[in-house]
C-alpha cells in the first residue's frame, strides 16, 4: 500500500513540475538563419544504385544536375526534384537518396516513399 502511495505522490509532482517546465514560452525566436552555402558546389560524381541504375550528378549555384547514365532511364537528365533528399557520406564514398513520389512534380500519382543506397564513384571535388 505504501509504494502506490509513494508511487502516486511521486506522479502527482511529477506532473505538476512538467506542467510548470512546459507554460515557460519562449518569447522571440532569436535563431537568425545566414545566408545559405552550398558546400557541394562544384562537385560531380558517378553512384551507383544496389540495383544497378547508376547516375552522374553535378552540383553548382545551390542546385543539383543528374543524368541516368546506367539503367532503363538511361539518357534522361533533368535538375534535381524537390521531393528527394539525399546523404552523401564521402568518407565511406556512400550515398543514401530518399524520394517521396507524386509530391511535387507529378501530384496525380499515389503518393510512394521509395529509399536507395548506393555507392559513389568518380567524385571530382571542386578546387
Amino acid at each position: 500500500m505504501k509504494t502506490k502511495w509513494a508511487s502516486c505522490i511521486w506522479l502527482v509532482l511529477f506532473g505538476v513540475g512538467l506542467g510548470f517546465g512546459q507554460g515557460k514560452a519562449m518569447e522571440v525566436n532569436n535563431y537568425r538563419f545566414g545566408q545559405p552555402e552550398h558546400y557541394l558546389d562544384g562537385y560531380s560524381m558517378n553512384f551507383q544504385y544496389q540495383n544497378g541504375v547508376a547516375i552522374h550528378m553535378i552540383f553548382y549555384d545551390g542546385r543539383a544536375k543528374y543524368e541516368w547514365v546506367g539503367g532503363p532511364s538511361r539518357g534522361n537528365e533533368d535538375t534535381c526534384c524537390r521531393d528527394c533528399q539525399g546523404l552523401f557520406d564521402f568518407d565511406k564514398m556512400l550515398m543514401h537518396i530518399s524520394i517521396i513520389i507524386g509530391y511535387r512534380n507529378k501530384p496525380e500519382r499515389r503518393l510512394k516513399t521509395i529509399s536507395q543506397s548506393g555507392i559513389i564513384d568518380h567524385l571530382k571535388i571542386a578546387e
